[in-house]
């Protein structure tokens, strides 16, 4: 019971956000209240001279942070309720204490030293939470600088797995409302003035992994493994962990896309791989794509790319800059990287799915060869 009361204060929290941000006239405003529930703590403002907005909550905004401060020279300022924020510092696993040091409820106060100053901002919560309205409200804010960057999150509108969020919990079903209130965010998203930046819309599947368990670059770059366990989904937490250790490079597809298997790719596998175990192995490695699926290291390597690169103009011709297009999709396939920039920046490019590998007779797959 106490974890369902949490969960309808936390949309409390989202409901008053977005009135107390829709009735604002004034240059700094408060998104989120403070928690009823929260310590006294609270962090220092704009110690660092952070120069990237993440609007959150979610698990994701605090990958694409630790994805920001240690592969970028932007500085990243967390922006979500205070109980959330008191409950990132377990999951966070930032031992220099960078992360949330500067993180708030609301937008900074202006001020001769801050104003113009804001590089970019990214929507990053895994609920459908802001508006169209919301959105302008922020796009208006004069901390950005002139160019500013726009990154806005949000998934695909067609699945073909039908994946159960990582807050999962079997009593509470509000799956029609929630596609309609998605429908509704993408409309905005779609419609949104950038004024005087330029934005993209990245979409993407459904959201796994952004923990620690794999490669040795996610020591650095992955929460801690309680975000393994979030889900009362009966083995979540291993899926959680496979997209982590096999499942951390990039597809980039034009607008809202899915990366479709071919109809005889079961088949396929099924004639030439006899073992089960190496079967699921094939899948592991290889670039094998996924269908629907995002690991949110691979999303948030990609927001941090539309970051440094920018956004393709209405008139923009030739390739080679790396930039997004104004609507695009990622999802993940089996690589145990993340992609680089040099990996990101073809991809951006010439937008398409990953190919689909064909299994070979006579070779031996292996999750160890990933």
């Amino acid at each position: 019971m106490r974890e369902i009361n949490a969960m309808l204060l936390e949309k409390y929290y989202f409901t008053t956000f977005l009135l107390a941000l829709l009735t604002t006239t004034t240059t700094s405003f408060t998104l989120f209240p403070p928690s009823p529930l929260s310590s006294t703590r609270r962090f220092t403002r704009l110690s660092a001279s952070p120069d990237i907005l993440l609007i959150g909550p979610s698990i994701l905004q605090l990958v694409v942070a630790k994805h920001i401060s240690q592969t970028t020279d932007m500085n990243p300022l967390i922006v979500a309720p205070q109980k959330t924020l008191d409950s990132y510092v377990k999951l966070v696993n930032d031992k220099s204490g960078e992360i949330l040091k500067d993180a708030l409820i609301g937008l900074p106060d202006l001020t001769d030293s801050n104003k113009g100053t804001f590089k970019g901002v990214v929507f990053t919560s895994e609920e459908p939470v802001i508006s169209g309205p919301v959105m302008k409200q922020i796009m208006e804010w004069e901390g950005f600088a002139d160019g500013f960057k726009v990154v806005i999150c949000g998934p695909i509108s067609t699945f073909v797995n039908k994946e159960k969020k990582a807050n999962w919990m079997p009593i509470l079903n509000n799956d029609g409302k929630e596609e309609q209130a998605w429908r509704t965010f993408t409309e905005a998203a779609r419609g949104v003035d950038f004024g005087r930046g330029e934005g993209c819309f990245v979409r993407h599947g459904s959201l796994m992994g952004g923990g620690v368990d794999g490669d040795d670059q996610l020591e650095e770059l992955g929460l801690d493994e309680g975000v393994y366990k979030m889900s009362l989904e009966q083995y979540r937490d291993l899926r959680e962990r496979a997209f982590d250790r096999y499942r951390l490079g990039g597809q980039v597809l034009s607008g809202d896309s899915l990366n479709p298997k071919p109809e005889d790719q079961a088949q396929k596998e099924k004639e030439v791989i006899k073992q089960g175990e190496d079967r699921e192995a094939f899948c592991a490695t290889g670039g094998y794509p996924e269908i629907d699926r995002t690991n949110r290291h691979t999303l948030a390597s990609a927001v941090c790319h539309i970051l440094k690169n920018g956004v393709k103009g209405d008139f923009s011709v030739g390739k080679g800059e790396g930039r997004a297009e104004k609507e695009v999709t990622v999802l993940s396939k089996a690589v145990t990287k993340i992609p680089t920039s040099e990996d990101w920046a073809p991809m951006f490019d010439s937008p398409g799915p990953a190919v689909w590998p064909t299994p070979m007779e006579g070779v031996t797959y292996s999750k160890s060869e990933a």
